[in-house]
């Protein structure tokens, strides 16, 4: 009977642990897949700005980071970590980038819901918001 309760215990633990573990344990998509992407979407040839020109996006929570679209006069790319220079700092948790990104990707998010993001401070910014607006309006087009 003892070796009975013993038994019932250890599975009793296994089990809380393994719940704790599914609750705790979310999985997270990576941001700079998303950034990635968003740079190699960008044409510099028509992009009517002074180059270079860096967007940094300061992500904060699982998946965040900073990282930063750099664009130059034949090249864009996405960088890791601090630029010496930064033209627009967006500041927002990684979970609402990932999910804004997924919402305007599949046609469920507008300006209109950016813009709430905005006001409700879910998204801030520093720096030229019309360095934003250039880079994807001229995005390139394959």
């Amino acid at each position: 009977m003892q070796i009975l309760f013993r038994m019932l215990r250890i599975l009793g633990a296994g089990a809380l642990l393994l719940v704790l573990a599914l609750v705790i344990w979310q999985p997270v998509f990576p941001s700079a897949w998303i950034i990635q992407k968003m740079a190699d979407s960008i044409d510099p040839a028509k992009i009517a700005l002074h180059l270079p020109t860096v967007v940094r996006f300061s992500l904060g929570g699982k998946g965040g980071g900073t990282y930063n679209i750099v664009v130059q006069k034949d090249s864009v790319k996405m960088v890791r970590g601090d630029t010496d220079e930064v033209d627009l700092i967006l500041f927002m948790e990684a979970k609402d980038f990932n999910n804004l990104m997924f919402s305007l990707a599949s046609g469920k998010a507008d300006e209109y819901t950016f813009r709430s993001l905005v006001i409700s401070k879910f998204l801030r910014f520093a720096g030229d918001m019309s360095v934003f607006e250039k880079l994807f309006e001229n995005k390139g087009e394959s």
